[in-house]
This record gives structure tokens, C-alpha cells and sequence, in this order.
């Protein structure tokens, strides 16, 4: 069940080798109820953050990292190793709860998909999943892509092109997704222009948390989705 879960969420809400993937989905640019903006002002959207992005303690791990379940504490990690990923969820809930900024609006976004994920989840929510609504940070330029982080449920990141009004997105944190018998969680780290993405999967008995892909983002607009072999 998704208890252990609910239980580390609803602690933390107060709180601060390779494969690529061609696999790619249009997305819905029509303007909704969030701030927009054409792209020829998406220049006055000004930069609120910098690189690196997204949670540091994910790299002080050797992966794959298991956290066990205390049994006798139904919902619980085990102490002191389970504050450890804990920590993770409340550096992302600090993340997530920055105020919005406006958006840009290009004419079209292309979602770029990792892995199956996304695909396979039960409870997926669709337009939640392709949103370009919602950002919370205009990051530094990389390459051609003026690049945005929304989060409206899903982290997701947005990578525009001013020039040819157009746009890709990934979905790179998630913390509600999978089944009845247990939940996945997507996290990220972010260092210029080298996306990082981490994948969790929680059970009663315990979270494991691994590597998945790397992704690499060119100065031309080419974008590499690798996956981490181990």
C-alpha cells in the first residue's frame, strides 16, 4: 500500500553504459488559467535561480540505496538511516513551494519521455504530466533553450527556444505515482547543462531509491536521454 508514503509526505510538507530514448509526445500549448506570456516577452521573465538545481543530498549515495521499513511502526523508515531519504522529500517540498512566476508561452511543446514510468503509472494524471503552467524558477540559459521549472503535482522542466517559438519538456520529479501495492517517486539534480534523475519505489518493507538516466543537454538543441546501466 501507499501508507509509508502518505506517512513521509505528510512529515515533511513544512519543510525546506547508455540507452537513448527517441521517445517523444506533443503536448498542449493552449494558454490556461496561469500567468502567460508571448514569447517575444519571455526576455522580461528574469532569472530567480542557478545551477546546481534540485536536491544535493541525492549524490552522496552509492546507488542502488534501500531504506528499511520499521515493521513495528507501520508507515515508518527505520532511525536514523530512513531521515535520510526524508530529507530528500523535504528539500523538494521547499523546492515546489516557491512562488509562480510568469511563463512562456511557445506555440508548441514537445514532451520528451523518460523511461515508461510516466506510461505505466495507474494514477497518472495526463495533463498534469504535459503542463507547462506553473513555473516556479527561470534558470540560467542552456544552449539555445531559455530553461523553466514548473510544478503543478509534476516537476516538470521546460526547455524554450525563443527563436522558433517552440519547446520541450521532461517530467523530472513526481511524488505520487504507481499502484495500489506501492508508490514511485521521480527526483532530479541538475548541473548546468547534465540532468541527473533518480527513481524510488516504496513498499511496506521499505523505499529503494536508484540512478536511472543521464541526460545531456547540447549548446545546438540536441538532447541525449541515457539510461544508467548497472
Amino acid at each position: 500500500m501507499k501508507n509509508i508514503l502518505l506517512v513521509l509526505v505528510s512529515s515533511t510538507i513544512w519543510s525546506c553504459a547508455n540507452r537513448t530514448s527517441d521517445h517523444s509526445i506533443l503536448a498542449d500549448a493552449s494558454t490556461t488559467k496561469d500567468n502567460l506570456i508571448e514569447q517575444t516577452d519571455s526576455a522580461k521573465i528574469l532569472t530567480n535561480a542557478n545551477f546546481p538545481f534540485g536536491c544535493a543530498d541525492l549524490k552522496n549515495f552509492e546507488y542502488p540505496k534501500h531504506w528499511e521499513g520499521d515493521l513495528e511502526h507501520y508507515g515508518h523508515l527505520k532511525k536514523p538511516n530512513g531521515q535520510e531519504f526524508e530529507s530528500i522529500g523535504k528539500c523538494f517540498n521547499v523546492i515546489n513551494s516557491a512562488k509562480t512566476i510568469l511563463s512562456p508561452r511557445p506555440r508548441k511543446v514537445e514532451l520528451l519521455e523518460i523511461g515508461n514510468v510516466f506510461r505505466s503509472a495507474d494514477n497518472l494524471d495526463t495533463l498534469m504530466q504535459k503542463s507547462i503552467d506553473s513555473c516556479r524558477y527561470r534558470l540560467p540559459d542552456i544552449g539555445i533553450y531559455e530553461c523553466y521549472y514548473s510544478y503543478q503535482h509534476y516537476g516538470n522542466l521546460i526547455l524554450f527556444d525563443p527563436k522558433t517559438n517552440e519547446g520541450k519538456l521532461l517530467n523530472i520529479y513526481a511524488d505520487d505515482l504507481g499502484g495500489d501495492s506501492h508508490t514511485i517517486l521521480r527526483y532530479f539534480y541538475m548541473n548546468k547543462n547534465e540532468l541527473s534523475i533518480y527513481e524510488a519505489a516504496c513498499y511496506d518493507d521499505g523505499c529503494i531509491l536508484d540512478e536511472k538516466y543521464k541526460i545531456i543537454i547540447h549548446s545546438d538543441g540536441r538532447i541525449n536521454i541515457n539510461t544508467i546501466d548497472k
